[in-house]
């Protein structure tokens, strides 16, 4: 299932990360080193979103009744495909390179 509205508010992932209340998937960790971001990079980043950046959301393909946020963002010169989920914490499952 799929919608072209956030499922969850930007700022409230925003606030979570801050707040150091945020987890990183080992896919997304591994996909970010090799495009030659750091930790660091990759916080900074997800802060500067904005709601236009949105490209969609949709549910987990292991268990429709979770939603996930997918952003497309350009730095330096690099189409990112970023997918972040809220549960307790805000969880970047994905920070990749758009395909």
């Amino acid at each position: 299932m799929e919608k072209r509205i956030a499922h969850y508010s930007l700022e409230s992932i925003k606030k979570l990360i801050l707040d150091e209340q945020y987890f990183i998937t080992q896919t997304a960790r591994i996909d970010y080193i090799n495009l030659g971001f750091s930790d660091d990079e990759v916080l900074e980043v997800i802060c500067s979103l904005e709601s236009k950046n949105l490209y969609k959301s949709m549910t987990s393909l292991q268990n429709n009744t979770i939603w996930q946020d997918v952003y497309h963002k350009k730095i330096n010169g690099i189409d990112l495909y970023i997918k972040l989920q809220i549960t307790q914490n805000a969880i970047i499952i994905s920070f990749k390179e758009r395909t």
